[in-house]
């Protein structure tokens, strides 16, 4: 087969959607060598040169690139006589009658928490999520949350939508029991981090809701507190936590981390962490969730939207707007030796043969076949 990406955001993005194409198209390529993947992206770029020269990679003649991934593209699919399209990022091209195509929508925020996008954002994802979902021969999506949202918002029938859980990102996946290195005391940045942590990694943003996680550690006796490490950028919510965290007198108790840019390190901090936190409303999956258990740490997470799903059997769920609730689950999983070492054994062994990413690559793989058979 010859499949082709929107890899818009393989070059552009170095984050969330960023690492699910970059990883998707490595596994791919991994695991199913004989097949022919094709990037199209309107630009390259330094950070991820190694994709166009991994990939055969196109990049449009037209000075319209703006608008090349929705429109001139077309004429391009064609004469690269591609046999399937993947949009990785909620829109396919307009009017690509003759191509086989398949998208994944990650999630509807936009639509279930439309106050959290400016308005002109939430037409745009609008318009072309709802053609995406209407147009494709197959939607993927990365939870059965997300899938149930796709059909309440659009009206999908449930058998044209496939669950594919998004892999991490490799370093994920190896050995944590015999790594010696210990980046966070060699490491600059890090030494003054303290030795046992809470940690939260994730946008300081208020769906992400890293103030429960502050006020529960408030309500904690004080001798019971550990710190509270937070790996994640913010603005205007970042100033509201920072204002409570001044008021309650918990500077000491809060480390900010914000430009962590490698893999490396944030493992680390994965790997010593007492405890990841991660209370977020809202999740397409929840990364953070899996990334944890993947390094064999306890997780406390939501039992609200898809976050039931990342965590599975072995991670504590909250409702995460209740603080007392939180904070007891922090304190349990803290105190209790067994529970603990449950947590850490028990969920790395399952969230590695529930995201693996050999499992979810052949899932994939499948998806497109059955796709590219489907019209012959």
């Amino acid at each position: 087969m010859r499949i082709a990406f929107d890899a818009k955001r393989i070059f552009s993005n170095q984050t969330g959607l960023g690492n699910y194409g970059r990883t998707l198209v490595d596994n791919l390529q991994h695991y199913y060598p004989e097949e022919d993947y094709l990037l199209f992206t309107p630009r390259l770029s330094d950070s991820a040169n190694k994709y166009a020269q991994q990939f055969k990679t196109i990049t449009p003649t037209t000075p319209f690139k703006h608008v090349w991934r929705s429109y001139g593209i077309k004429k391009d699919l064609e004469e690269a006589e591609v046999d399937l399209y993947h949009g990785l990022s909620s829109e396919i091209p307009f009017w690509l009658n003759n191509i086989k195509t398949v998208v994944t929508v990650h999630d509807l925020i936009f639509k279930a928490l439309p106050h959290t996008y400016p308005q002109l954002d939430r037409w745009l994802y609008e318009e072309k999520t709802r053609y995406a979902c209407k147009s494709a021969e197959k939607i993927i999506t990365i939870s059965e949350y997300s899938k149930q949202d796709i059909i309440k918002y659009y009206e999908v029938e449930p058998d044209r939508i496939e669950v594919i859980y998004p892999p991490c990102l490799p370093i994920f996946y190896t050995d944590t029991a015999l790594e010696k290195a210990n980046l966070i005391a060699t490491n600059p940045s890090f030494q003054q981090l303290p030795s046992e942590y809470i940690l939260y990694v994730g946008s300081v943003i208020e769906r992400k809701n890293l103030l429960t996680i502050v006020k529960a550690i408030w309500q904690m006796p004080e001798k019971e507190r550990l710190p509270l490490v937070i790996v994640g950028k913010g603005k205007g919510y970042k100033k509201k936590v920072k204002g409570y965290i001044k008021s309650h007198h918990l500077e000491h108790l809060m480390f900010w981390v914000a430009d962590l840019n490698y893999l490396e390190g944030l493992k680390q901090l994965y790997q010593q962490a007492q405890l990841v936190v991660f209370p977020s409303i809202y999740e397409g999956f929840g990364l953070p969730v899996a990334e944890a258990m993947l390094c064999g740490t306890p997780v406390i997470t939501s039992n609200v939207s898809s976050l039931p799903e990342a965590g599975g059997q072995y991670a504590k769920l909250v409702n995460p707007k209740d603080v007392e609730e939180l904070k007891v689950a922090i304190q349990t999983i803290l105190n209790d030796t067994e529970l603990n070492q449950q947590m850490r054994i028990e969920g790395r062994k399952d969230a590695l043969k529930r995201f693996h990413p050999e499992k979810l690559t052949r899932e994939l793989m499948d998806l497109y076949q059955s796709v590219v058979g489907s019209r012959q």
